[in-house]
């Protein structure tokens, strides 16, 4: 796929600010950066926007990148899509069609000071470095490069009441100690780290001083941290996630939503909260068809988050930025969980995930260090000793989880953006647009003419996008506006149409024997009738509206 950078590696955040100036000055017909917010170490969060002609009036298509820090391959798939879609108007015709019809919403990096600490050091955080909860890092176990090289590894330290032992046919590999196993050499296995307070004799891990989460500050299903750790002391006390919030708000014309995240390889589909069947049969239709063109493109699964991947469905996390924009705005909103290491080494993988035995487990560990050695050998490192401040000689070995398991190694992003790219785009392409079929001027009488307006939807989605939206009471009808030039309106001004469904709606199917029947459905199509005072060629405008299909106008000359 054709772009002005290169995706071969992970930019940080002098480098992402570099590349959105320079797609700006280079592209300023159709992209525009907005700055929605400075964070606290004086970074800012980007909000672009690619749209030819008026932004506001044509249906839009929003994506995000970096809501957890370390999850910047969902940053550099916005990115690529950015600069895939600029880079490519007026040169390949799809994306010149889709630039024209609709409008696209990127915020590449959410957490921008959470990701550049997450690539410019061996540190793993969840969402941004601000202390959370306490000022200091209390006392037990936490995350500190110990050899030196660079990586958060697995530390491994002997002992007779250890519950791990070597397996002998790999020494990589750690195998559960079997409850009458007393023979032998025995570790306990830890994560790389260093221990504060250490009485000689016992340690905990310590909680993670950077503990907060984003996607459990969104104001939908918001529960405190006695619920669900890192959720924030209140809905959107992050800067960060009310400038998401904010953004969204304003735009009344997003009609879907792509969220990037890593990893584990499958698209998210809502309710978070609650099972799927409580949402409307058309909706789930809605959600699974738009998923399945994900699973064309990204050979990922669409996985229903409550019923498929939520595995405690009495103290489900929620709070996420996927069920805010469905359960309380209705618009269809993916978490795109992007790479999957696990499926490449060969593992197979059910949703929901069933139980796997000790022996499975360390299998699996075995397949993925093969992987590793034969594609990406400096992300794994065998065992090796190493003297440890606290707690004498111990060993440290395992795979660089954070370029291995959580991203790609960088050989592998570019496919990976690179299909993101592709299902955002078809995506984007199932939004609903407005259009004016026909109209016809009738002249009914001397100097009055009667005008019919039928207006339809051509694209997938209807124009309320969900059942969810009528639900919530948050529908934006179709209004049809009549304004005058040369003519005077007798009746009425303005007429509201209420929905009209996309073809998405059109409830039709294959039979036992093959056969094709449509049934009855709502009306992709209305028609708005005016009455009007003039003569023959004087001219006057419609418009036809609603926030989720845009904004058309039409000049109509009078005729005999």
């Amino acid at each position: 796929m054709k772009t002005t950078f290169n995706y071969d590696h992970y930019f940080l955040y002098q480098e992402l600010s570099d590349h959105l100036a320079e797609l700006e000055k280079k592209y300023p017909d159709i992209m525009h950066v907005d700055i929605i917010g400075t964070t606290p170490k004086d970074r800012h969060v980007y909000a672009v926007t690619i749209s030819k002609g008026d932004s506001d009036k044509k249906p839009a298509y929003y994506i995000d990148g970096n809501t957890h820090a370390g999850e910047v391959t969902g940053s550099m798939a916005a990115m690529h899509t950015i600069d895939y879609l600029v880079t490519n108007y007026k040169e390949d015709k799809k994306v010149t069609d889709l630039i024209d019809r609709f409008t696209f919403y990127i915020i590449p990096r959410i957490s921008p000071d959470g990701a550049e600490v997450y690539l410019t050091s061996e540190t793993k955080l969840r969402s941004v470095d601000r202390p959370y909860l306490t000022e200091t890092q209390e006392n037990g176990l936490y995350d500190d490069d110990i050899d030196h090289d660079g990586v958060l590894r697995m530390m491994r330290i002997k002992t007779p009441y250890g519950a791990w032992k070597v397996n002998p046919d790999n020494p990589n590999v750690m195998l559960k100690r079997q409850p009458d196993e007393f023979e032998g050499t025995f570790y306990n296995v830890y994560p790389e780290g260093q221990v504060k307070g250490f009485d000689g004799d016992h340690f905990k891990n310590a909680n993670p001083l950077w503990g907060l989460d984003f996607n459990r500050n969104y104001p939908f299903g918001w529960f405190s941290e006695v619920r669900q750790p890192g959720a924030g002391p209140y809905p959107l006390s992050n800067m960060e996630n009310k400038a998401v919030v904010d953004f969204v708000l304003a735009h009344k014309n997003i009609g879907g939503v792509a969220t990037h995240h890593t990893f584990g390889g499958m698209i998210l589909c809502p309710p978070g909260t609650r099972p799927e069947k409580t949402s409307s049969k058309l909706d789930q239709k809605i959600l699974k068809e738009i998923g399945k063109m994900g699973t064309e493109e990204m050979g990922y699964p669409v996985v229903a988050i409550f019923d498929s991947f939520t595995e405690d469905q009495a103290s489900y996390s929620s709070g996420a930025f996927d069920d805010w924009c469905y359960q309380q705005n209705g618009i269809p909103a993916y978490t795109t969980e992007l790479w999957n290491m696990v499926s490449r080494a060969g593992i197979k993988q059910t949703w929901p995930s069933l139980p796997k035995t000790d022996k499975e487990m360390a299998e699996e560990y075995q397949k993925l260090i093969d992987w590793c050695q034969e594609n990406a050998p400096e992300a794994f490192k065998p065992w090796q000793t190493c003297p440890h401040p606290q707690l004498g000689e111990v060993e440290i070995g395992g795979l660089d989880m954070k370029f291995s398991l959580q991203n790609p190694p960088v050989a592998f992003l570019t496919q990976e953006v690179e299909k993101t790219t592709r299902f955002c785009l078809r995506m984007a392409a199932t939004l609903p647009q407005l259009t004016f079929d026909h109209i016809d001027t009738i002249k009914i009488g001397e100097g009055t003419y009667k005008i019919e307006a039928h207006i339809a939807n051509k694209g997938y989605l209807p124009t309320y996008l969900t059942d969810e939206t009528k639900k919530m009471k948050i529908v934006s009808p179709v209004k049809v506006e009549l304004m005058e030039e040369k003519t005077k309106a007798v009746s009425p001004t303005e007429i509201d149409l209420g929905n009209l469904e996309g073809f998405s709606g059109v409830a039709t199917d294959y039979f036992f024997d093959h056969s094709i029947n449509t049934f009855d459905y709502e009306p992709i199509m209305k028609k708005a009738t005016f009455f009007v005072e003039g003569k023959s060629g004087d001219t006057l405008k419609l418009k036809a509206s609603c926030h989720k299909g845009g904004t058309i106008e039409t000049t109509i000359t009078l005729n005999d």
